[in-house]
Formats: structure tokens, C-alpha cells, sequence
């Protein structure tokens, strides 16, 4: 028995891996003495635990003859030793998670060591009680009915019992260990309740209340968590259970107060309809599919269910039958009724009307069979009617509909009739109604952009997506690299001069350096993971999207000269419905059949748009709309694959001549599939730490990196194919070369977004090894930093000879410092030239403005970018002079007696670079708290006001023909991200203004240049 269950957790640990959520999530909290612990059972742990459960008592079963007349006692014993079994593995998967907890340093940050180990199964091996800490309770080996406590550890353990005495206990005493869960009354048994396992779904009762006599005012209620309840997991239930506990005691209370029952049941009613709406959208969220964490998800029967017996409700209660569904509520049930991208598919609407007709139809049909008052031989009547309009159904309006079904009705008498139009007509009426509000609510908020409301999802996108050649983030290595080695040259300047005041302040400065390097290192860092970071998101999402692109540009007699599994459409649409195979698994839906019927045909004829249309249709009329309608998560990769193939379909029935650069198409497609796992093995994926560092394979050493960096001058890229041995980020330039040539024979006017990702990956792949570049020039400054000034604090109390070597080996080592000073001064030069052009290119939309306001804004701006050239200009001269000073200084300790020069020239070269480096700093802050605190909160909209025209030509070139899948809203906010992108990097506004500042650019542009009134 004991091996089953090592064996099977064994299996458990090494399929842990491939849990679908890799990360726990529990909710945990502490009162006094008291923890609670709530955590989600993941689905394939809940798996593992059936059968290992069904396994265990599998023998006991067999053992069972059917012949016994005791043998359904017996199975139902097996059945509740089975749920115990259960029971205790999930302690154990509990106990678990609390250590993990615990021992991930999550409970208590940086306080790991100090947080109690706490259990939640007894122990049954024995210990000594010396090795126990205070606090811990145990029981006496010897006496195991008697519970005890650590209160002190001396010479001898001072321990209390239950019931409060206070005992001492030697050290050697052997004990076994007691778990720390809850203890019943008598405070030694374990609670009953101290540890439950329940479904920890949402829960909402049908009705707020039920009416069982109005003339008496009886009802039947619905009390605390047992009305409704959100997911366990999300948000606790005690404030839906407290506000409708309140309610009902109002609705006591206000009889008291005189007030009519009618009233009190019609208030009663509002105010719980609204508080369970609550308690569910603190369950799902306010978005509803897009990162929620729950998504509501019924059958259509199910969802009558509940509407139904919110008529009767609104019935008895005397409300408005046109507005039972408040705006809240509609989303809810949208959410499950019509997924996102389906709401203005006529083909899914028309199937989803057909189907809650028919579901409305049956559940008038069973409310009619469960009434006693009416004859069963009613039902064929009413069945066969139904099915002699069922043509005219979908044509007809609801109440068209019912008024003709009545009308029609054959061999009823005129009491049924009566019965059968009040109250079941009555309510299948406000049924479909209903049904009808759903679906056009769907509508209206895909129109509105309102189905997901959240704004992570719907704000501009921060400056960190910027990805771009010496982006704003990297502009301040420049400056960081500057002061350092301005630092150094003065540190090795003072200590030339040969005085213990001078060495005191070289080793002052050469301290300053450690703590400045050690900031440009992290910095640098951080900026290079963000940078890979980006080319996974490339690799991940863009990639296939450019060959999509690239592909669509060949002929259609070269692409089907293609094989099957490298058409990137294809390809796209089976990894679509693997996941969709995955998933539906996953949730527990029977096997797919019809579906994997449907698409194996489709495949037959992948190339032709008539057999695309055909599986299209059927996903929207039969897959999505019933046989999966039940889970939104399986209806969402539907319409993902209905979408790749709306895609496929667009490209085979497009009319467009494709002659143009079809053999060049054709070389770049086969170049990116060539390009694809070479970019995959270049990546470096995997967790941060710390925030700035990463584990990395050898080659991706930041000191091999700079090896092939320097190794990239000497490969130049080319657009007309791959050189062997080039780096990846020769090969991503001559892809990018390539794609520009090839937008060029059709006048620009094609693959322009894709040029844009490429290029995002080319200035991604170059800025990231500059990173390695800037971290190994800081890294050396910062170990020479070190023991620079490690020497010059001994030089100060001793001047042996050993120490004289290591001063001059110091001296020596330095010379890295001119290695960063050298790459300041190249990354200066840049900033300084694109400001410039910057300047001249202001200048001269102020002649060319049309009002005074335009014209002075742009002023102001040019002002601003004056200041940036004077501030750059200055470290510029600082980094030259680190640059001379360095070496000089290195020269003059070296050899000294050979150098004609004064002397002194170095030290005072030194001197201008620290003081230029400490003044630049000074102005930068008088820049940043002065001249840019007061710019207009309107930059970015009277910037790109001045550029409208241009930025509007970037948008027709870049806008693509909208679909009614995705949004409007959703599709022209990635349109202006693109045009966004592709204005910053043509007008470099990054290198003028700081983050914030830019960032009000990039958000207006992001934002669709709409003016703020």
C-alpha cells in the first residue's frame, strides 16, 4: 500500500512539470496564533489524486462478491475509506505548499530563516525533545495521549500542557512531533474542520428569493455564501454573504417597520440581483476573456435555467419584465453566449439564434410537461406545431412568433390555452427577449470597443517597447561612462603629482568610480535583457507574421509549389489546433471527432478558398456555436483558428498581380526559414534575477559577445544571401536589406510593418551586444577601480617596494578605463549629430508653421533641444579629455624620463574632464528640473501637430484592410503603434527629451493624434 503511494508520487514530481500553471496559488493569512491556508488544486494534480484514490481501493472492490447481501454497505465503506485516502493526500499536498511558501522566501521577504516550519501531519518517527524549537507541540512517545508544548530550552526543557501546567522535561526525552493545525475544544484532539477541501467555483442561486404565499408573506430565501459566491481562489465570499445577510435582516426589520411585503420583496430583490452581480465580476474581472482569470462558461440550457426563474422572481415581485438584465449581467452572460470576434459573424448569429430558440422551445416544453394542471397528451400538440414553423421561425420576430404559435394551436381546449399563454407563453417570450438583449448587447460593445474594459489592455503602449538604435535608455551610458572615466584620469592625475593630499583625493575619486561603474553595469544589464527580451517577443509572435507576409507577396503557382508544412498559414493553423486538441483535453471535452473529420478534408484541399469556406462555415455554425459552446476558453482557440483561416481564405481570393519581385519573395521566404532556428538558438530565454542578471550558455558570455561584435565589422551583411561564419546580427541586416528591396519593387507600399519588426530585431540584436560591450568596458573600470584604491589607502601609511610594483601595475590597469572613455565619446558623437539634424529640421517646420501658436511651441521645443546640444557637447569634450589624460597619465608614471612634455599638462587635462564631468552634471539636473519640468503637459500633441501631414502619410501606408474579427479600435491602435515606431525613429525626439517627456509623444501618436479638448 505504502509503495503505491511512493510510486505514484514519484510519477506526480515528474510530471509536475508539465502542469499547465508551473506556479501555486494560494491564499494565505495570519490572525494571532491562527494561519489560514486556501490554495487551488491544479487539474492534473486533481487527476493524479482520482486515480490514485480509485488504484488504492481497487483490491477492496474486488474483494466484494455481488452475491453478498451486504455487498452495497460494503462498496458504499470502500467508497468513504477512498474519500479519506483523498483527504489526507491533499494534507499532504497542503503541507507542501505551506513549506514552499516558506521556503521560497514568499511569506515573509528576506525573513526566510526566521519563519517557523510549521506541519500539517503529525509525525510518526520519534526525536528528542532537545531538538525541537519553542513553540513547537509534540507528544510523549511513551504517553501519546498527552499534548505538550516548548515554552523555554535551558538546561532542562521547560514544556506546558493543555490544559496549562507548566513541567520541566529533559532534553533526551523522546517525543514525536505534532501537527500545527487547529485543535478541537478540549484542545488536543485535531478540529474537524481544521483543514477541508470543496469546489471552489462560482455560485450564484437561480432566485434571490422564492414566493410560497403572498397573502401571508412566506418566502423561502436564499442566505450568506449559499446565494452566491465567487471563485474561492479570486476573492473571498464574505462580503457577497455579509451585504445579503443584511439585506435579509432589512427585510425582517422593515415588516416591523410597516412597510408591504410587496415592497420589501421587490427591494429585497433589486438589491441582492445587484450584490450577486458583484460578487461575480470580483470573480472573473471586468474583462471577461482577455486576461481574466476566470470566464463565465454555461450551456445554453443551463443559462435558460437561470433567466427563466429571474422571470418568475421579476413576476412575483411586480418589476419591469423589458429590464431584467442589468448592463452587468449582460456582460456576464455575453461572455459565454457569443465569444469575442464572432459578434458580428452572421453565419455564427444566425446558428446562434437557432439555438437558443431551440433551447428556449425545450425549456418551454418541460415547464409545460412539469405543470400538473395541463394534459401530457398536450406536449406532441405543441411539439408538432413547433416543427411545422420551424421555416419561419428565424424570420419571425419573438412575438411574431409565439402569436402565430398560439394562433395555430390545434386540438387544445380553451382552459389549456389559457394555461399554456400564462404564465409559459409568457415567459418563453421574455426568454427570447432576453436571449435577444445578449446578443445585441455583444454587438454594440464589439462596435464600442467596450468587451474588454480593463486598461492594461487598452492603453498606449510605454517608451520601454521602444526598441530602437541607441534608444532612450542607452543615451545615459553615454553620460555614466563619461563621469567614470573622467574619474579615473583625474584619480590618476592627483596621484602623479605625488603628495598625500593628492593621493587622499585620487583615492577618493577612484572610490566614486566603484560605486558609479557598479550603477552602469546593472543599468547596462537591465537594458540588455530588455533588448532580448524583445527578440524573444519576436521570435515568438512577429516572425511568422513576416513570413505570412513575405509569402503573400509570391504568385500563387510558386506558393503551391511549396509543401504543405511550410506554408507559414499552415503551419500557423496547426499549431493553432494542437492547442485546441491540447485544451479541450485539458477541460475534459470528449475527444473531438467531428472536428478532426472536418479539418483532416480540409487539409486535403488546404490551397483551395472554396474547401477554406467550407470549414469556416462549419466552425461557425456548428463548432463554435454548439458542439463547444459550453467553455469560452475552447471557443476563444476557435476563433483563433477561424481567424488564420479567414486569413488563408483573403490571400486565395485576392485580385491583385503578384508578378513583381515574385523570384525575390521566393529567395527571402527560403532565407527566413533558413534564418528561424539559427535566431531560436541565439536567444536567451529563462528567469531574472535580481533584476539584472540572467543565466546564460558560455557563448553567450558577455565576453564572447564582444568578440563577435568586433568579429561583425569584418562580415559585412548582404542582401543577396547568408555569409558563412557572419554573426546573427550580420544575417538579421541583410534580411532587413532584402525586405527593403524587395517593398521597393512594389513601391514601398508593401511589407512595411515588416520591415519595421525586422528592423526592431536588427537594432534589438546590436544594442544588446553593445550592452556586452558597455558591461565589460564597466566591469574592468570597476575591478581597477578596487584595487586602485586599495593601493593608494596603503601608499598613504606605507611605501615599500612591493607596494610601489602594485602602484604601478594599478597605474597600468587603468588604461580599461580609456576604453569605456572611447566608447562614450563614439555614442556622444552620435547623440550630438542627431540633435543637430534635429535642430535644423525645427527650424525649419518654424518658417513653414501655419499659426503663431505652432510656430512658438516648436520654439520652445528648439530651446530645449539647444540645451541638450550644449549639455552633450560638454561631456563630449569630457570624454575627449579622459581620453588624452588617461594614456598621458599612464605614459608619464611609466616613462616618465623620456616624455619631453610638461609634465604637468595631464594633470590639468584631467582636471577640465572631472570638472566638465562634474558641471554637465550639475546642468543636467538644471535641465531636468528647469527647462523640462516647465514644458507644456501638451508636448506631445503640439509636437505632433507640427507633423500631422507626415504622420498621417505613415498611416495610409501602414494601415491594413480591417476585419470584423478583432476591432476596429483593437486593429487601428497597432496601426498608430506602427506609425508611432516609425516617426521616433525618423525624428529621434528620445534624444531631446527624457522618458517621460517622449513618452507623451509616443502616447499621443499611439493614440490616434486626437486633440484633448
Amino acid at each position: 500500500f505504502v509503495e503505491r503511494i511512493k510510486t505514484a508520487v514519484r510519477e506526480l514530481a515528474s510530471i509536475g512539470p508539465s502542469f499547465r500553471r508551473k506556479t501555486l496559488q494560494t491564499r494565505f493569512f495570519e490572525t494571532g496564533d491562527n494561519f489560514y491556508l486556501g490554495m487551488e488544486f491544479p487539474r492534473e494534480y486533481d487527476r493524479w489524486k482520482q486515480a490514485l484514490g480509485a488504484d488504492l481501493v481497487a483490491p477492496l472492490h474486488m474483494a466484494v462478491l455481488e452475491t453478498d447481501p451486504k455487498a452495497k454497505d460494503k462498496k458504499k465503506s470502500i467508497d468513504r475509506f477512498k474519500g479519506l485516502l483523498m483527504h489526507h493526500i491533499d494534507r499532504l499536498w497542503y503541507d507542501a505548499c505551506l513549506e514552499t511558501i516558506r521556503g521560497g522566501d514568499v511569506y515573509n521577504p528576506g525573513a526566510r530563516k526566521r519563519v517557523p516550519r510549521l506541519y500539517l501531519i503529525n509525525s510518526y518517527s520519534e526525536t528528542t525533545l532537545g531538538k525541537l524549537p519553542i513553540g513547537e507541540s509534540f507528544r510523549l512517545s511513551e504517553r501519546p495521549d498527552e499534548k505538550y508544548e516548548v515554552l523555554l530550552k535551558q538546561s532542562q526543557i521547560v514544556v506546558r500542557s493543555v490544559e496549562g501546567y507548566i513541567s520541566r522535561m529533559s532534553k533526551k526525552t523522546k517525543v514525536k512531533v505534532e501537527g500545527n493545525l487547529t485543535r478541537g475544544p478540549d484542545g488536543n484532539r485535531e478540529s474537524k474542520v481544521a483543514l477541508a477541501t470543496f469546489p471552489v467555483g462560482h455560485y450564484v442561486n437561480y432566485r434571490t428569493l422564492r414566493l410560497n404565499d403572498k397573502e401571508k408573506g412566506y418566502v423561502f430565501a436564499f442566505i450568506g455564501d449559499e446565494q452566491a459566491t465567487p471563485h474561492f481562489m479570486r476573492y473571498s465570499g464574505l462580503t457577497g454573504a455579509c451585504i445579503n445577510a443584511m439585506l435579509f435582516n432589512n427585510f425582517v426589520k422593515q415588516a416591523i417597520d410597516g412597510i408591504s411585503f410587496v415592497d420589501r420583496f421587490k427591494l429585497y430583490s433589486i438589491e441582492t440581483n445587484w450584490s450577486n452581480g458583484e460578487v461575480v465580476q470580483r470573480g472573473t474581472g471586468a474583462n471577461y476573456g482577455l486576461d481574466g482569470f476566470l470566464r463565465p462558461g454555461f450551456s445554453y440550457a443551463h443559462g435558460l435555467d437561470y433567466l427563466h426563474s429571474k422571470v418568475i422572481e421579476y413576476r412575483e415581485s411586480e418589476q419591469d419584465l423589458d429590464n431584467i438584465l442589468s448592463r452587468d449581467w449582460k456582460i456576464k452572460i455575453a461572455a459565454s453566449m457569443v465569444p469575442r470576434g464572432m459578434e458580428l459573424n452572421e453565419t455564427f448569429i444566425k446558428s446562434l439564434y437557432a439555438q437558443v430558440q431551440a433551447a428556449v422551445f425545450e425549456k418551454f416544453i418541460k415547464e409545460v410537461s412539469a405543470d400538473g394542471k395541463i394534459a401530457d397528451s398536450v406536449v406532441p400538440i405543441l411539439r408538432s406545431r413547433y416543427e411545422s414553423m420551424a421555416s419561419a421561425r428565424a424570420a419571425l420576430d419573438f412575438n411574431s412568433f409565439w402569436d402565430e404559435y398560439l394562433t395555430g394551436l390545434q386540438g387544445v381546449n380553451s382552459e389549456t390555452m389559457q394555461m399554456l399563454e400564462d404564465p409559459h407563453v409568457i415567459i418563453a417570450r421574455r426568454l427570447d427577449q432576453m436571449c435577444n438583449q445578449v446578443i445585441i448587447f455583444a454587438g454594440q460593445a464589439y462596435l464600442s470597443n467596450s468587451r474588454i474594459s480593463s486598461e492594461l489592455f487598452n492603453q498606449p503602449k510605454p517608451v520601454d517597447s521602444i526598441v530602437d538604435d541607441f534608444a532612450v535608455e542607452a543615451q545615459n551610458f553615454a553620460n555614466s561612462l563619461t563621469q567614470s572615466a573622467a574619474f579615473s584620469s583625474g584619480a590618476l592625475a592627483f596621484t602623479l603629482i605625488g603628495t598625500n593630499v593628492a593621493t587622499i583625493f585620487g583615492g577618493i575619486l577612484a572610490a566614486l568610480n566603484i560605486l558609479i561603474s557598479f550603477g552602469t553595469m546593472t543599468n547596462v544589464s537591465r537594458y540588455k535583457i530588455r533588448n532580448e527580451e524583445a527578440r524573444i517577443l519576436f521570435k515568438d509572435e512577429k516572425l511568422r507574421r513576416v513570413m505570412k507576409a513575405v509569402f503573400s507577396v509570391m504568385d500563387r503557382t510558386t506558393r503551391e509549389s511549396y509543401p504543405i508544412e511550410e506554408n507559414p498559414f499552415v503551419e500557423h493553423l496547426e499549431e493553432q489546433v494542437a492547442i485546441f486538441y491540447e485544451n479541450a483535453k485539458y477541460y475534459d471535452l470528449d475527444e473531438p471527432v467531428a472536428f478532426k473529420e472536418a479539418y483532416e478534408t480540409l487539409k486535403l484541399n488546404i490551397n483551395d478558398p472554396t474547401a477554406i469556406a467550407e470549414f469556416m462555415e462549419e466552425l461557425t455554425s456548428k463548432f463554435i456555436v454548439d458542439e463547444f459552446h459550453v467553455s469560452s476558453y475552447i471557443q476563444e482557440y476557435l476563433v483563433n483558428i477561424y481567424k488564420t483561416c479567414n486569413e488563408m481564405y483573403n490571400l486565395l481570393t485576392e485580385d491583385i498581380d503578384r508578378k513583381a519581385g515574385g523570384d525575390e519573395a521566393a529567395r527571402l521566404f527560403g532565407r527566413l526559414r533558413r534564418f528561424r532556428p539559427r535566431l531560436e538558438s541565439s536567444l536567451q530565454r529563462g528567469a531574472v534575477r535580481f533584476g539584472f542578471l540572467k543565466k546564460r550558455s558560455f557563448t553567450q558570455w558577455d565576453i564572447i559577445v564582444v568578440l563577435k561584435y568586433f568579429w561583425s565589422f569584418f562580415c559585412p551583411s548582404s542582401r543577396s544571401g547568408s555569409l558563412p561564419g557572419a554573426p546573427i546580427s550580420t544575417e538579421t541586416l541583410g534580411i532587413v536589406k532584402q525586405a527593403r528591396f524587395l517593398s521597393s519593387k512594389h513601391q514601398s507600399r508593401i511589407l512595411r510593418r515588416e520591415i519595421r519588426d525586422l528592423e526592431g530585431l536588427y537594432w534589438g540584436t546590436r544594442e544588446s551586444d553593445i550592452s556586452s560591450l558597455i558591461f565589460v568596458a564597466g566591469f574592468s573600470v570597476f575591478v581597477v577601480s578596487i584595487v586602485f584604491t586599495i593601493v593608494r589607502i596603503i601608499r598613504i601609511f606605507t611605501n615599500v617596494a612591493v607596494i610601489r610594483e602594485l602602484n604601478n601595475i594599478a597605474f597600468w590597469a587603468t588604461l580599461a578605463s580609456t576604453f569605456g572613455a572611447l566608447l562614450a565619446l563614439n555614442h556622444l558623437v552620435r547623440k550630438f549629430f542627431i540633435l543637430v539634424r534635429l535642430q535644423f529640421i525645427l527650424g525649419r517646420k518654424v518658417r513653414n508653421s501655419n499659426s503663431d501658436e505652432t510656430a512658438f511651441n516648436i520654439r520652445k521645443v528648439r530651446s530645449v533641444t539647444r540645451t541638450q546640444i550644449v549639455l552633450t557637447f560638454a561631456r563630449l569634450l569630457a570624454a575627449l579629455a579622459a581620453c588624452v589624460a588617461l594614456p598621458w597619465s599612464v605614459a608619464e608614471n611609466g616613462f616618465g624620463d623620456d616624455i619631453s612634455l610638461n609634465s604637468d599638462i595631464p594633470f590639468w587635462i584631467a582636471l577640465g574632464a572631472v570638472g566638465t564631468a562634474i558641471g554637465s552634471t550639475i546642468f543636467f539636473f538644471l535641465v531636468e528640473y528647469v527647462v523640462r519640468y516647465n514644458l507644456s503637459p501638451k508636448l506631445g500633441e503640439f509636437v505632433c501637430e507640427s507633423f500631422r501631414e507626415e504622420i498621417l502619410n505613415m498611416y495610409d501606408v501602414l494601415a491594413k484592410p480591417l476585419d470584423d474579427i478583432d476591432t476596429k479600435q483593437v486593429q487601428e491602435r497597432e496601426t498608430w503603434e506602427y506609425v508611432a515606431r516609425e516617426f521616433l525613429h525618423l525624428y529621434r525626439f528620445d534624444t531631446v527629451f527624457a522618458a517621460d517627456r517622449f513618452g507623451s509623444i509616443l502616447q499621443y501618436i499611439q493614440s490616434g493624434m486626437d486633440p484633448r479638448k
